[in-house]
Parts: C-alpha cells; structure tokens; sequence
C-alpha cells in the first residue's frame, strides 16, 4: 500500500534530515530516505490488503498496522545491507548478513516503536476511511 510507503518516507525524512543535509551525493539519501519507504510499501502492498477489503475493529487494525511496520524494518534490513555493500568501497569488509542483522538490531533498538506507533495510525486511518468507504455506498 502506497500509504505505508508515504509514511515510511515521512519518517525517514523526519529522523535523517540533519544528517542527510550535509551529506554529499544521492546514495545517503537513497540508504536512509528511499530504502525505507520502498521496505515499508512492499510490507504495506504484501500484508496491507485486509485492511481495506474488511471492516476491521480499529484495534485489530492498528495492530495489524504494528505488524506491517514490522515487517518494513524485517525487510529494510537485507536490503539496507545489499545496497550499501554493493557501493562501499572495497577497503571496507562487511558481509551481507552481518550488516544485515546489525542494522536490524540497531533499528530494533533505535526506532521500532516509532515505526510500530506510525503503523498502527496508518492502520487505524486506512481502515477507518474503509468504513466510511463501505457506509456511503
């Protein structure tokens, strides 16, 4: 769903811009900005469909909601770690994996209930506006 996307981005943005800001070239921006918005609209378009094919209580849909925000920072891990071993430098020596799995631990502890808190208000509004949707028709 493109609305976890947006609100990935947004977060992104939110959290990075001081250091993005002084950042040279587009390859930060892409890591901390895109990377992310793109973990969250693939999450959002694989698990994000139930939220507004039914009518959902608002809780189940926040916490469905939680789950998908979740699974954004499962996904922006690997990809996170790919993309920056693939442009690093060769002087540097990270593997996949273990990038991988410190930055999942890293955002784990930094910003998941930040992520989790802005799923669970998409959640709640995308099902919500697929209430008001299904009263009107």
């Amino acid at each position: 769903m493109l609305s976890f996307g947006i609100a990935g981005t947004m977060l992104s943005v939110l959290w990075w811009i001081p250091v993005i800001f002084h950042a040279a070239g587009a390859l930060p921006v892409l890591l901390f900005i895109g990377l992310p918005g793109i973990s969250a609209a693939l999450a959002g378009w694989a698990f994000g469909k139930p939220l507004i094919d039914s009518a959902h209580r608002p809780g189940i849909a926040a916490l469905r909601g939680t789950a998908i925000g979740s699974a954004a920072l499962v996904l922006f891990a690997p990809i996170f770690a790919t993309v920056y071993v693939w442009t690093s430098p060769p002087t540097e020596h990270w593997g996949i994996p273990g990038l991988a799995l410190l930055v999942l631990l890293g955002s784990i502890v930094a910003v998941w209930w930040l992520v989790a808190a802005i799923g669970a208000a998409v959640g709640w509004a995308l099902s919500r506006l697929a209430s008001y949707d299904k009263v009107s028709n």
